[in-house]
């Protein structure tokens, strides 16, 4: 066997797809994620014919705010289901008291690891197949083309792939279920929602005079939402992250009627607002500053989170073998008894 067809089918995921296919949480699991966003769809749908939902009455919009509704909803599914099947991974192995018996064979700690993974994994990606024919009604409505389509999976998949490392992480470092499972949850909380608030609470401060609206955190593009949106609009989120700084001028706001700008020669003021920032607003889905600027924001969302990912299998290679190389707390060093 090549190594290719080695990684792909080792032990491990022979054995994950035979018994997690077996039981009837697999099958159930599979109709509701179907059923719940089919049904979300139909809602949708039904809310924006009957405009009441208040997105317009444009028929040519309706393609766009379903996709919208519809991938978004996706990826918090696959933030209840994915941290499930992966923190269970290893510490259950550890509960059963069957991991060690997984470091006796030939297989490496990272082969234990990937095939675990890759089992998991491989349930996602069959939820997402199975999610492409309700997607592909989005083109009879029209104002989504194939590409965005491709994007949004695209992001959606790194997304969950990057729970699912992050879940792996937990379970290698735990040897209880439980407590790897509420770290999952919790991390999965913070990367889904809690970096998309971090765009609200310390925003990139602005220029009143820019022509140029500036791109959010760049922290805040871990989260899914802002990428996703941006490509079922074909237009970036207006007013995300940016906060106007008012500090460098004497006069703070609007309201005052005008602005003074300290200069060489003393201050140059204006008997009028200025309405400079924002003149040209950005359009398209590139990031007009920051640390990937010029790139798109799908892009730089699935780059940072495959860093994620490395850096939580690399965590995981060292805190599953039996023998680690480091411990999170100093052992008391063991003293012998004294001679009676």
């Amino acid at each position: 066997m090549n190594p290719v067809a080695r990684a792909l089918w080792n032990p491990i995921v022979a054995k994950e797809y035979r018994t997690r296919m077996r039981t009837w949480r697999s099958p159930f699991a599979i109709t509701l994620y179907v059923v719940l966003l089919g049904g979300l769809g139909w809602a949708v749908f039904a809310a924006m014919t009957g405009n009441t939902l208040g997105l317009g009455g444009s028929g040519t919009n309706y393609g766009m705010y379903l996709f919208m509704f519809l991938i978004v909803f996706q990826v918090a599914l696959l933030g209840f289901i994915t941290p499930a099947l992966t923190a269970g991974a290893i510490s259950s192995e550890r509960e059963r008291q069957t991991l060690d018996l997984l470091f006796v064979t030939p297989l490496a700690p990272f082969s234990i690891l990937w095939g675990k993974l890759l089992a998991s994994m491989s349930f996602v990606v069959l939820l997402l197949i199975l999610s492409i024919p309700l997607f592909s009604l989005v083109f009879l409505l029209g104002g989504i083309e194939l590409d965005q389509v491709v994007y949004a999976f695209a992001v959606t998949g790194a997304t969950a792939l990057t729970l699912g490392f992050v879940g792996i992480a937990f379970s290698s470092l735990f040897r209880r279920t439980l407590p790897a499972t509420v770290a999952a949850y919790g991390a999965a909380f913070v990367l889904l929602l809690g970096a998309y608030v971090y765009g609200f609470l310390f925003p990139t401060n602005a220029d009143p005079t820019s022509t140029v609206v500036p791109a959010p955190p760049a922290v805040t593009l871990i989260s899914p939402v802002i990428p996703l949106v941006t490509i079922a609009t074909n237009q970036p989120v207006s007013g995300y992250g940016v906060r106007i700084d008012y500090s460098r001028y004497t006069n703070s706001g609007p309201a005052a009627g005008g602005y003074c700008t300290p200069t060489v020669n003393g201050a140059m003021c204006t008997s009028g607002p200025v309405n400079t920032f924002g003149a040209n607003q950005n359009t398209g889905t590139t990031l007009p500053s920051g640390l990937f600027k010029g790139w798109q924001y799908w892009q730089a969302s699935v780059v940072m989170q495959l860093m994620i990912c490395a850096v939580a299998l690399a965590f995981s290679a060292l805190v599953l073998p039996p023998v680690r190389r480091f411990h999170l707390r100093r052992r008391r060093p063991v003293t012998a008894p004294a001679p009676a």
